[in-house]
């Protein structure tokens, strides 16, 4: 599990974060099967956000196996409805049973297919907080396409915004280089757009945390 953090400071908060046993356990058959989830820190700070925001409707780019899913469909309202996108069949299988395991499954409505191609067919719906963790080149395109599905005051968390630290590497391999600038200039077009407020933060490989203004 990495952190651009100190090891052992990740590594207390980590200590600190209670989760629910079935919860765990999914947390646990991911990272044995090498299954990409938000670190169990990032997972919280999902939960609380959630639990603050209390958005009526989510959006999530990249379910994976439904763990980031599952962090806030718990700490979400009753009536809180969660559409979240997985292009991987395997693994979109695998969250529908992980769905069903926490009990959640009533809430959140699973779509296989490439977010590219699911978010124009979204019109007319609209959402109140918006998580991606999916492909990082492509997150200004998906945020681009996402915005006029956003209300006022949306909320917008993008995971791995920076890399494994790789920003500050002189040299990178050459199969990181276009990762790494795409994410620069994600970084750079989310801090710059006039109807977003954005804030960094060090927690596991980077988060961004925008809010959205319609107007």
């Amino acid at each position: 599990m990495f952190s651009i953090t100190n090891p052992h400071i990740a590594d207390y908060i980590r200590e600190t974060v209670q989760q629910p046993p079935w919860l765990q356990m999914i947390e646990e058959r991911a990272r044995a099967e090498s299954v990409p989830v938000v670190p169990v820190e990032t997972g919280q700070f999902l939960a609380f956000l959630v639990s603050l925001h209390r958005p009526r409707r989510i959006l999530e780019i990249g379910t994976a196996v439904g763990y980031s899913t599952l962090w806030m469909a718990q700490a979400a309202p009753p009536a809180c409805h969660i559409v979240t996108i997985e292009q991987d069949e395997a693994r979109g299988a695998q969250a529908l049973a992980n769905f069903a395991q926490g009990k959640m499954a009533d809430k959140i409505h699973l779509i296989v297919d490439d977010a590219r191609n699911v978010l124009p067919y979204l019109d007319g719906q609209t959402f109140d907080l918006l998580f991606m963790d999916a492909a990082k080149g492509q997150y200004q395109n998906f945020l681009a396409q996402s915005l006029p599905l956003l209300n006022d005051r949306a909320l917008i968390i993008s995971d791995n915004v920076l890399f494994h630290g790789t920003f500050f590497r002189e040299k990178l391999p050459r199969r990181s280089r276009t990762m790494v600038r795409r994410l620069q200039e994600y970084i750079d077009w989310i801090h710059q757009h006039p109807q977003l407020q954005t804030v960094l933060l060090p927690l596991g490989d980077g988060l961004a945390v925008s809010l959205y203004t319609s107007r």
